[in-house]
C-alpha cells in the first residue's frame, strides 16, 4: 500500500501547500482520491508527483468541508465520469463554531449534486477497501486490510481518533489496526498554531492510542495542528510521524 500526500498545510518548495488535505491511495492494484482540498492545486501537484488521476477507480470525500471538498471541483470540471463518494449530510450547510460557513461550495451543492453517490452505510469501495461512517453525520472514514493490520484514513477525526478506532475495531473483529492517517483535530479556535485541548489531554490520547488500542503507526497534520503534534510525537515518538505535502507512506 502506498499513499501520496497530494496537498496538506505544509510542504517543500516545488509543490504547493494549502490548508487542506488530499491523499492519492494505491492499495491492491486499484487507486482511490481522499479529498480534493480547498483550491484544485492538488491535481497541479498530483502531475509533478507522478500520480495519475485519469485512471482513478474512486474518489471519496472524508467530510463537508470545503478545505477538504471545495478542491475535487476541478476534478469533476475535467473528467465527466467519476463520482464522488460520501455521506447524504455533506449537502447540507456547514457552519462553524464562529458561525462562518464551511461547507461546500454551491457549485458541489448544485451543478455537480448529481455526481456525489451518497449513502450512510458501511459498504466495500474495492476489495480490501472499506467505508466506514461515523458518528458525525458527514464523516466516514476509509479503511484498508492489509498484511500489518488495518490502515484508518480519516481526514480530520471530529468524532475522536479514539471514538473512531474503536467503533472500527468492532467492525472488524480479530483484525488490529496497524496505522491512523489524517488529521486529529485538536488545533485550537486560533487554528494550527494553537492548541484545543489541555497537553494532558493530548498525551492521554497518545497513550490510549498506543498503548490500549495497539494503533502502531500515527501519520497527521492539517488539524492536528503544531502545537498538538509536538505532544503526541513527545509522548510517542516511535508512532507519531508528521505528514507534509509530497510524503509517501508505504506500509
Amino acid at each position: 500500500m502506498r499513499i501520496t500526500v497530494l496537498i496538506e498545510n505544509d510542504g517543500p518548495e516545488g509543490l504547493y501547500a494549502e490548508h487542506g488535505l488530499s491523499l492519492y491511495i494505491q492499495h491492491q492494484g486499484g487507486t482511490v482520491l481522499l479529498d480534493g482540498g480547498q483550491s484544485g492545486r492538488f491535481a497541479d501537484n498530483a502531475v509533478r508527483l507522478g500520480c495519475d488521476l485519469e485512471t482513478l477507480d474512486a474518489v471519496v470525500l472524508s467530510h463537508g468541508h470545503y478545505d477538504h471538498a471545495d478542491g475535487l471541483l476541478a476534478l469533476l470540471e475535467n473528467n465527466s465520469t467519476f463520482m464522488v463518494c460520501a455521506r447524504p449530510e455533506v449537502m447540507s450547510p456547514q457552519v462553524g463554531p464562529d458561525g462562518r460557513y464551511i461547507g461546500l461550495r454551491e457549485a458541489l451543492r448544485g451543478q455537480y449534486a448529481e455526481r456525489f453517490e451518497l449513502s450512510d452505510e458501511a459498504r466495500q469501495l474495492l476489495p480490501g477497501l472499506w467505508l466506514i461512517p461515523d458518528s458525525v453525520p458527514h464523516e466516514q472514514s476509509l479503511v484498508a486490510e492489509t498484511a500489518q493490520g488495518l490502515v484508518v484514513m480519516n481526514s480530520c477525526c471530529h468524532a475522536g481518533a479514539e471514538n473512531i478506532v474503536r467503533d472500527i475495531l468492532g467492525r472488524f473483529p480479530g483484525k488490529a489496526v496497524y496505522a491512523l492517517i489524517g488529521g486529529l483535530h485538536l488545533m485550537g479556535p486560533g487554528g494550527v498554531t494553537t492548541l484545543g485541548p489541555s497537553p494532558d489531554a493530548v498525551r492521554a490520547l497518545a497513550r490510549c492510542l498506543a498503548d490500549e488500542l495497539g494503533v502502531q503507526k500515527i501519520f497527521t497534520g492539517h488539524c492536528t495542528g503544531g502545537p498538538a503534534f509536538a505532544i503526541l510525537k513527545e509522548a510517542a515518538p516511535e508512532n507519531v510521524e508528521r505528514i507534509r505535502t509530497g510524503a509517501v507512506i508505504e506500509i
